[in-house]
């Protein structure tokens, strides 16, 4: 058996010509006579002329019929609902008309049944057809009894009693019947209301006793969100039927609420599947969810097996590993808050039976309640078309009250949505409201009312409606029905270091996009992320549905001139509240901009370090900022590039250790050069060889003169609790006194800075060479460096000598190590050795806070399923 519903617009069409008649009985016509054309072209191309003869000969009565009916709207200057109903119909017989033409075509056994013979319904007083997809429509109750026989009479019919005979070995016989229309007991043409043909579906299913019903839409199922809003949703595998229902109440349009009724009584399993992608499976739509006393005799059962006592309820159902105990995500948009408030509203006599009582005779229906204690503030959420309807109708029921000054007033609120998530995994698990509200917070979205259902199988929030969509996408994020998806703005990428990040991320998407085991570290953070903005000096692109990172960028989008506010509004809208900056510069403006950018809820990642190592009053903004708006400010590629220098020092001190000492070579380009000049390489020539290994800086002044480093120390020692300045810390510098004021000449065109200045050093290359061979001789390495004393409360950054087996002294070519003593650690202290410079090293750096940002983030938003 096939119910089918109108050709995809033909019931609006219809609505149309009804409304048309009105005043102008012309375009009525001219309505008409399109809709019914097109029905017939339909027709005409899949049939064979005999057939699609009868079907357009029927069709144009039809039409005689419909403007016949409709010229008495003119005369009368009003729409009975009757009317509407019976000319709306005529889009599904036309349709299953047109199907069994086909089917007859095919060679297919086949009959049609207008549905308007058999199914029966209660007089529906003339309610109107609803509005389009709504599930506030209240459905018809099909007289089941009744419809039965005359059903049974239908196929006790000659005419059709044949198809019952038929071998289905070959071509199983098919009956084609109109969806969404009925007939009153008194005969009368009468609909289903909007969204009947489904209805309609699971009605004749439960009458003909089906093992199953499949819904063919033109999507692959029913999704865990809007996928026109949320481009990330995905079809659900399965649901249970009051799963689907609070879904479809809350305004998923895949299936009416209704339509589930007549299958529930009989689990008849509902499959949606995709006409147009017949391969997938869809959903399938079956079982009921757990009910409190069910659950509650469950957790009775365990505890008696455990013999212990029941103290605190859990879940029943059981979540497979990484599963979201939400099935899906949805809203109910165009919603008006109703606000009846006041001190005096809990002696007003039956307040909450007068006032529902007052919107069911006004014919409003209410979406959401909330309630204050003692009723003094009432919130009530209703359709836009339904608010000043329900205003009028509560200051008539509480006209004494109001006067009185029980109710202080009533008020209305327009431009509100619901968004409600839904699954029967959340009951009786903590975290789950927790995450969802948070994630509101992290997008920036005030909650200006919110609710849960008994069964704790919804969570139900109102929002402005302009931030209807950023709530479902945020939602979506943040309880895993997605894997977590971090919004990345890159600045920098176009420094050495900014574009071996990008090109470390993007090696990071093919890895979570392959099967093998490399996979699996990424895969298991539930990690997905976008690069939405890149940030260079020539300008910055911005796209909230990511920058692919291929070629860096440069293909993609409009290039906007750089402005910090610009690029901070724009993360700060972004839907999703796990927003990141990471800074791949050396810019002073980009880290003064760091604690704007904490209070906007944006965490950073740095590697530049003028923010940890810059004014005292910048330092203690970042982390007062990191503290006030619970975000994550990392600045761990700073002291040691790749090592976890800064990491171990926290874990070391909140472990309760006490760090003493950090010495340390934090430079690997120093590194190099110093190990260089110990083999008797000439500074000049160990700068030019540093530089062609991409180990410099593309200006090596700040490196050679210590700056670096001296930064380095300074970001340390402010860790351990000094309050240093960079002035505070005196620095040795491999740059001669005599080049101290040297800059490059920018006219020398396609000459680098490390080429002039490496020139610039050839005179003095013997002088430095003599200090390092004289070091070297008497058995000594002269080594670069940086020393945190705690205990003094001092640091410095020297050109030191120190013996050759000094764990201090054993760098080799561009390494850095760091020596920690502490209590614990002493007096042997704690080292970290490794590669220290270069822009893949520091780029790892970045992408190991990314990743472990994202750990955090996980943690913290994604609620932990026991």
């Amino acid at each position: 058996m096939a119910i089918v519903s109108a050709k995809g617009g033909v019931t609006d069409k219809l609505i149309q010509v009804v409304k048309a008649s009105l005043d102008n009985m012309e375009q009525a016509e001219e309505l008409l006579s399109v809709v019914a054309a097109e029905q017939i072209e339909v027709v005409r191309e899949i049939s064979n002329p005999e057939a699609a003869a009868l079907v357009e000969a029927a069709i144009n009565a039809d039409a005689a019929d419909i403007l016949n009916v409709v010229r008495a709207n003119g005369l009368m200057k009003l729409i009975p609902p009757s009317t509407m109903e019976l000319v709306t119909g005529y889009g599904e017989v036309w349709s299953a008309m047109t199907m069994h033409a086909y089917l007859v075509t095919k060679g297919v056994p086949t009959a049609w049944l207008d549905a308007r013979q058999v199914l029966l319904v209660e007089q529906s007083g003339g309610a109107g057809l609803g509005d389009k997809g709504s599930s506030n429509v209240v459905g018809v109750d099909p007289l089941w009894r009744e419809t039965s026989e005359r059903v049974r009479g239908w196929w006790a019919d000659p005419v059709r009693e044949h198809l019952l005979q038929t071998d289905c070995s070959d071509k199983a016989p098919i009956v084609v019947v109109t969806g969404f229309v009925a007939s009153t007991v008194g005969g009368t043409p009468t609909t289903l209301k909007r969204s009947g043909s489904d209805y309609s579906a699971t009605i004749f299913a439960r009458l003909m006793g089906a093992s199953k019903i499949t819904m063919w839409k033109n999507v692959n199922g029913v999704y865990t969100a809007d996928p026109r809003r949320v481009p990330e949703a995905f079809p659900i595998e399965s649901l249970k039927y009051d799963e689907a229902i609070e879904l479809a109440y809350f305004g998923a349009q895949v299936l009416h609420p209704s339509a589930m009724m007549p299958c529930i009584e009989n689990r008849i399993p509902i499959y949606v599947r995709n006409v147009f992608n017949p391969s997938h499976p869809g959903t399938v739509i079956q079982g009921r969810a757990c009910t409190l006393e069910a659950s509650q005799q469950a957790w009775l059962e365990e505890a008696s097996a455990a013999k212990k006592q029941v103290r605190k309820a859990a879940c029943p159902v059981k979540l497979g590993d990484g599963e979201s105990p939400i099935r899906g995500i949805t809203s109910v948009d165009n919603v008006a808050l109703v606000n009846i408030e006041g001190t005096g509203t809990s002696s007003v006599p039956d307040m909450a039976s007068r006032l529902f009582g007052t919107l069911e005779r006004a014919g409003v229906q209410v979406v959401m309640l909330t309630q204050a204690s003692a009723d003094s503030s009432i919130c009530l959420a209703v359709g836009e078309p339904d608010a000043e309807t329900a205003l009028t109708v509560l200051e008539v029921a509480f006209e004494k009250e109001l006067a009185k000054g029980l109710v202080a007033g009533i008020t209305i609120e327009h431009g509100h949505a619901v968004v409600a998530i839904v699954g029967e995994g959340m009951a009786f698990r903590p975290g789950t409201g927790a995450t969802f509200t948070k994630a509101m917070a992290n997008a920036g979205i005030n909650i200006r009312s919110i609710a849960q259902g008994s069964s704790e199988r919804q969570i139900s929030i109102i929002v402005e409606q302009e931030d209807c969509t950023k709530a479902l996408r945020a939602a979506h994020a943040a309880l895993a029905l997605s894997n977590m998806q971090l919004s990345v703005a890159v600045i920098g990428c176009s420094g050495m270091v900014g574009a071996e990040l990008l090109k470390q991320m993007l090696e990071s998407k093919r890895i979570i996009g392959d099967s093998s085991a490399k996979r699996k570290v990424l895969d298991d953070l539930r990690l997905d992320y976008k690069v939405t903005a890149l940030v260079r000096s020539s300008g910055m692109r911005l796209s909230y549905d990511g920058i692919d990172v291929t070629s860096n960028g440069e293909a993609q989008g409009e290039i906007i001139s750089n402005d910090l506010e610009v690029l901070a509004k724009f993360l700060s809208d972004d839907y999703n509240g796990n927003r990141v900056v990471i800074d791949c510069s050396a810019s002073q403006e980009v880290a003064s901009f760091y604690p704007r950018l904490l209070s906007l809820g944006i965490n950073v990642i740095t590697a530049n370090k003028k923010a940890g190592a810059g004014p005292m009053e910048l330092y203690d903004d970042c982390v007062r900022q990191t503290g006030a708006s619970a975000q994550w400010y990392y600045e761990t590629t700073g002291p040691g590039s790749g090592l976890p220098v800064l990491s171990t020092l926290k874990d070391m001190m909140q472990s309760g250790d006490r760090v003493s000492k950090v010495q340390g070579v934090f430079s690997g380009t120093i590194s190099y050069i110093t190990n260089a000049l110990a083999d008797g390489v000439p500074l000049s020539e160990a700068l030019q060889q540093a530089a062609a290994l991409g180990l410099c800086e593309p200006d090596p002044r700040d490196d050679l003169a210590g700056l670096d480093v001296r930064r380095k120390v300074v970001v340390l020692a402010r860790e351990l609790g000094l309050r240093l300045e960079l002035a505070d810390v005196p620095c040795d510098s491999l740059i001669p006194e005599g080049l101290i004021d040297w800059a490059p000449d920018n006219s020398e065109g396609t000459i680098s800075v490390a080429a002039q200045l490496a020139e610039a050093l050839r005179p003095y290359d013997a002088e430095v060479s003599e200090r390092f061979a004289v070091a070297r001789a008497e058995g000594l390495e002269l080594v670069h460096l940086g020393t945190v004393d705690v205990s003094s409360g001092e640091a410095s950054v020297h050109l030191t000598q120190l013996p050759k087996d000094d764990p201090l002294a054993r760098c080799v070519a561009n390494e850095n190590v760091v020596a920690i003593t502490s209590q614990r650690y002493s007096p042997r202290p704690m080292l970290l050795q490794g590669p220290g410079a270069g822009a893949e090293i520091t780029a790892s750096g970045l992408f190991a806070d990314l990743l472990h940002l994202s750990r955090t983030l996980v943690e913290w938003t994604i609620p932990k399923i026991e």
